[in-house]
């Protein structure tokens, strides 16, 4: 006996109707027409949409839907085919996974690790050494004036001392401070720290020739 399928198909030949044309005018995708042509049951949606489109193609190309549902029904066992979920199962699966105490806990935890990464941020920024860049002068130089201004820029709220004097430092870390030099070589230390952190040392070698 004829199945649906071939009725299907063998009308839809006859009528010299391409499975392209068909699934345009039916709004049907074009993989759906095919699986019904061939019987491949398992493809299509559930069963009640799987009805719809035999229907809708049995009345497209002029055949009596009645019939051709009772193809349908005698070749299409429910049971045979496992039950797809729809869109919708997997819209409610997730509305019903998130609940406002899953929210709250995810945004706890989500607050809390953004802390926990601020401290450890802010213990490595204690203990790392502060950066210092020494401007002026240039090192191992000879100059035959008397005093030497140095100038630089370390990290805002360190500590800084020109051979262990300590020197201000304004709000973006610049320092200026002018040295007076002794005949000949002079070693010039300065320092920037911070509290619990290594200290930065650069020297800089001045040579005093008049």
């Amino acid at each position: 006996m004829q199945t649906v399928g071939e009725l299907l198909l063998a009308k839809r030949k006859a009528k010299n109707i391409s499975l392209t044309k068909a699934a345009r005018d039916l709004v049907i995708k074009k993989e759906n027409l095919e699986a019904i042509e061939n019987g491949q049951w398992e493809k299509l949606p559930e069963p009640p949409f799987a009805k719809g489109f035999v229907k809708n193609y049995a009345q497209y190309l002029g055949l009596d839907p009645d019939y051709t549902l009772a193809l349908y029904r005698r070749e299409y066992d429910e049971a045979q085919y496992p039950k797809k979920p729809s869109p919708l199962t997997h819209q409610r699966r997730l509305l019903s996974f998130i609940t406002p105490n899953r929210v709250v806990v995810f945004c706890t935890i989500t607050l809390i690790l953004i802390f926990i990464g601020y401290l450890i941020i802010q213990y490595f920024s204690i203990l790392s050494a502060p950066r210092l860049q020494v401007f002026t002068p240039a090192d191992d130089s000879t100059t035959q004036v008397s005093a030497v201004r140095i100038t630089g820029q370390t990290e805002k709220g360190a500590m800084l001392a020109i051979d262990g004097n300590f020197v201000a430092v304004d709000k973006d870390g610049n320092f200026s401070y002018e040295l007076k030099l002794e005949e000949g070589r002079n070693t010039i230390e300065i320092t920037a720290s911070k509290r619990l952190s290594p200290k930065t040392k650069v020297t800089r070698v001045i040579r005093l020739s008049r």
